[in-house]
């Protein structure tokens, strides 16, 4: 009995599947966003496990646990050196604190007069702790959905870790996995076409790190440059006009990035227009919030690989035009070579 599927079968079988998969992110959204940045962390340090396993005896199993260790000991680090700096400076600004303390008290029983009505601060302030008192006592009775919501961001902190770890080990045989699935007579196509998509991930990615050091530097001379002035005396001292300055100076560098620098740097690199960079960051920030936002670039550009593939599979032409190649086949094979001597 012959029990090959009917092309009908094996049609309505791929468009039931299309629906689960699409109803199953929906359902998941969240497990995939965490899914996504464990992906991210993964790929932007496999780089790292690599060369662990080339300069060392070590397996990859065991080079991918020592870069999760070290990742994991820096993540938890930075917020105690935040905390032992912020005690530090608490301990050395006390004086300027009592000071300011006592003025505020002085304020708070001083009347203001405005159009021939008296205020008293304290009153005020006297009937915003009542407010609180409020609050506070509305808050404590909910607090086990304040529990809860704790709870479920450290477990979804967990996973990220979860998988993180599991991504830097096994993520190398992803890629030897898909192409697997493919017919035996695609399977080259498919791998220089992988291939094609890992190489702009990893130019984004370059690109991103790159960026992200710019940035960094012109707000730390940005501030300084702003201390410098008030230091100097070109600029009345005034903490508010301080905070202002340094709002001032983030917002545009905030601004310039993303009106500038990621339009057009990741447009010229990765071939997309700056309009249609720009677009995107701003729809996917509007859709999806900091993570679409930072993925809308490389996904634009993967769409437009993997596009282009499909365009030219259907005008019956060479999927891979000479005059628009951007990754050779000898470096595509070097580097699923690599990938293949990793994995042991």
């Amino acid at each position: 009995m012959d029990t090959t599927w009917s092309n009908t079968t094996r049609i309505l079988v791929i468009l039931l599947s299309l629906a689960a998969a699409i109803w199953l992110a929906f359902i998941a959204s969240p497990l995939i966003e965490a899914i996504l940045i464990a992906a991210l962390l993964a790929y932007l340090l496999n780089p790292a496990v690599c060369w662990l396993v080339e300069r060392s005896t070590l397996p990859r199993s065991q080079a991918a646990a020592a870069i999760f260790l070290s990742t994991l000991l820096i993540v938890l680090a930075i917020p105690a050196a935040l905390g032992t700096v912020a005690v530090s400076s608490l301990g050395s600004l006390r004086s300027d604190f009592l000071t300011a303390a006592e003025e505020i008290e002085v304020w708070l029983f001083r009347p203001i007069n405005i159009l021939g009505f008296h205020f008293r601060p304290q009153q005020m302030i006297d009937s915003l702790q009542g407010m609180g008192a409020e609050v506070i006592a509305s808050l404590t009775g909910d607090s086990l959905n304040i529990l809860s919501t704790v709870t479920t961001n450290l477990l979804w902190a967990a996973t990220v870790l979860i998988m993180y770890y599991y991504l830097l080990k096994d993520g190398s045989k992803i890629m030897p996995w898909v192409v697997t699935l493919a017919p035996v007579d695609y399977r080259p196509e498919i791998e220089r076409l992988l291939g094609e998509v890992n190489h702009v991930w990893g130019k984004f990615l370059r690109i991103q790190l790159l960026m992200f050091f710019v940035i960094f530097m012109l707000m730390v001379v940005g501030t300084l440059l702003i201390v410098g002035l008030f230091r100097s005396g070109l600029i009345r001292w005034s903490p508010l006009g301080f905070i202002a300055l340094l709002l001032l100076l983030y917002t545009a560098i905030q601004q310039l990035d993303n009106l500038w620098i990621r339009p057009h740097i990741l447009g010229k690199q990765l071939r997309l227009h700056p309009g249609v960079v720009f677009a995107g960051l701003l729809g996917a920030l509007m859709l999806s919030g900091l993570l679409g936002a930072l993925l809308i670039v490389p996904l634009l550009a993967t769409v437009k690989v993997v596009g282009s593939y499909v365009h030219r599979k259907l005008l019956g032409l060479p999927p891979w035009p000479a005059e628009s190649v951007e990754v050779d086949q000898a470096g595509v094979e070097a580097h699923h070579e690599k990938e293949h001597a990793y994995q042991a």
